[in-house]
């Protein structure tokens, strides 16, 4: 089910309408003082509860600030979101797009990893939903079939949806031999798109600092990492932009939560 924002706040209202409305009778009921002083109070605690477990408080993000979503190819899943955050008002820009010319409300959708669902499932449903993505890719995988070959990633760059960037997912402990691979994987890519990507991606852990040194020294104009910390212009942190990793199961409030205040909570 795909819930829409205006009608789930809608509902929401709706709700907090009547849960006053029922508090103000009970409380105005020919039962005992006692009954209905611990029944209100019950009915503030919910009240409180409920309130801080959807953080209607919480104050809105700057909308000038891209928020960074990093996705699995699950169109159940992402499909409902993509439909709920354009109902908001939200635009869908890819890595190089937010970098050089960002909108107001700006989501930018990121997919790790480079694997052929991608291609065979993700690029159809960017093209039915009009929206784009960033997807990361590394030379790793060129002789695993699961992962993308050369044709499969020219035609994602020439639909004009999908954005390609560097990725590495190498263990590799030595840090030079990590600045050799972010640069090699930077022209190798280069090589099959014809277009020199813009921006690198990089998981968190003990060689994060490493590889986001390696991806300025390779010349990246940005490097996004996996976090939750809060988004910040991409001027500001450019090689270390935050990329928050969309929950499996995501419910509507949660969606409500990253629409209309640029956050969610799982």
């Amino acid at each position: 089910m795909t819930w829409g924002f205006s009608s789930f706040e809608t509902r929401f209202r709706w709700a907090a309408a009547l849960w006053a409305i029922l508090m103000t009778v009970w409380c105005m009921s020919p039962l005992p003082w006692q009954a209905r002083v611990i029944g209100g109070l019950v009915w503030v605690a919910i009240t409180i509860g409920v309130s801080l477990r959807f953080s209607w408080w919480r104050p809105r993000l700057p909308r000038e600030v891209p928020i960074c979503l990093v996705a699995g190819v699950d169109v159940a899943l992402l499909e409902p979101l993509v439909r709920n955050l354009l109902a908001a008002g939200y635009r869908f820009q890819t890595v190089g797009e937010a970098l050089e010319s960002p909108v107001r409300k700006a989501v930018v959708l990121t997919f790790d990893g480079g694997t052929r669902d991608h291609f065979t499932i993700l690029l159809p449903f960017l093209r039915r939903m009009g929206v784009k993505a960033t997807c990361f890719v590394s030379d790793s995988g060129m002789r695993d079939a699961e992962h993308l070959k050369p044709m499969e990633m020219q035609e994602m760059v020439r639909s004009g949806l999908i954005e390609l960037g560097g990725w590495l997912d190498t263990a590799a402990d030595d840090s030079a031999a990590l600045r050799q691979a972010v640069v090699r994987g930077r022209r190798w890519l280069t090589g099959v798109t014809g277009r020199l990507p813009m921006a690198f991606a990089y998981a968190p852990g003990p060689h994060a600092e490493a590889l986001a040194q390696a991806a300025q020294e390779a010349h990246y104009r940005l490097a996004l990492t996996e976090g939750t910390g809060r988004p910040r212009p991409f001027a500001k942190v450019p090689f270390a932009v935050t990329c928050r990793r969309i929950p499996a199961g995501l419910r509507p409030w949660q969606a409500y939560l990253l629409a209309t205040r640029g956050r969610y909570r799982w």
